[in-house]
């Protein structure tokens, strides 16, 4: 058994005269300390996927194992990343990341808890802006103090829901750096979901792509078998690379366009209808228009 599996997995949303089947036969199978990135396209169900790998949602059928205990809710073990920073605006920095520790190591005194907070702080190059409120940074150090809350509370698993599509190109490049930094100073298990193959090239062992939706699925992974650690600046010259990023790309295009041609497109017949003139309706509520000249005399 792995240490992280989702076996059989099937969800959907709706009433049951409406109802859509979002992914149906999710299995997967993650190694203890294994980097594996999730890619597909957008709408096809990648972050319902991050919320039940997170126990957030509950799958129609099957389940998700951790180290062979079944996911029913979320947990301190299963650390979580999202697209948004949600960090509470009326904190510091440093507050933001202690009230999370503070609910999973709640006996830790005030000093081993600023201990703590400030050695992930440092962890994500942060420790010069710990006093400072969320309004005061760039997005993409908002980003990393999002990403030093999540590590601060220890987690086995990292789950890492496209926390950087929203980032300029070059801000991304530099937290992708850090996740990969820290990735190889302290080994977790961690799940990327993503629609980048770029990224996913550079971080990942291994790349699984979801297939379109609805009814989406995770189809044959890609191993990533390039050395660590991964330099962006010349990685682009390794011909094994090269051949992957086509390869999975290829993949990922006739992917798109077979659903495309399974794709119905139904013509609605509307009906031949022409709009009243209520003109006449109008002018009998109101009554005849009467209209008043007036001479102007010395009197005005």
């Amino acid at each position: 058994m792995s240490y992280l599996e989702i076996r059989d997995a099937c969800i959907g949303f709706g009433t049951v005269d409406n109802r859509t089947e979002v992914l149906s036969n999710i299995n997967l199978s993650v190694e203890e300390n294994e980097f594996v990135a999730v890619i597909g396209f957008s709408g096809s169900g990648k972050s319902t996927l991050m919320s039940l790998l997170a126990g957030l949602q509950l799958p129609d059928k099957g389940g998700v194992y951790l180290d062979g205990k079944k996911v029913t809710e979320p947990g301190t073990h299963l650390g979580i990343m999202f697209q948004n920073y949600s960090l509470l605006p009326w904190l510091s920095v440093s507050e933001n990341i202690g009230l999370a520790v503070k609910q999973v190591f709640p006996k830790y005194s005030k000093d081993e808890l600023q201990e703590h907070v400030d050695h992930y702080l440092k962890m994500v190059s942060l420790l010069p802006a710990a006093e400072k409120k969320p309004h005061e940074l760039s997005g993409g150090m908002r980003q990393r103090v999002s990403l030093a809350r999540t590590l601060a509370m220890k987690p086995d698993v990292l789950l890492l829901d496209e926390p950087l599509s929203a980032l300029d190109a070059l801000t991304r490049a530099n937290i992708q750096d850090e996740i990969m930094r820290i990735w190889n100073e302290d080994k977790r298990t961690v799940v990327m979901i993503t629609n980048d193959v770029d990224e996913a090239l550079l971080m990942a062992d291994r790349i699984v792509p979801l297939t379109m939706g609805p009814e989406a699925t995770l189809s044959k992974p890609f191993e990533v078998k390039l050395d660590r650690p991964r330099d962006r600046t010349t990685i682009n010259n390794d011909p094994d690379y090269r051949s992957l990023r086509t390869e999975i790309s290829k993949f990922l295009i006739s992917m798109n366009k077979e659903a495309k041609a399974l794709r119905v497109t139904s013509n609605v017949e509307m009906p031949d209808v022409q709009p009243r003139d209520y003109s006449e309706v109008r002018r009998k509520a109101i009554g005849p228009i009467k209209i008043y000249e007036y001479e102007d005399d010395e009197q005005g």
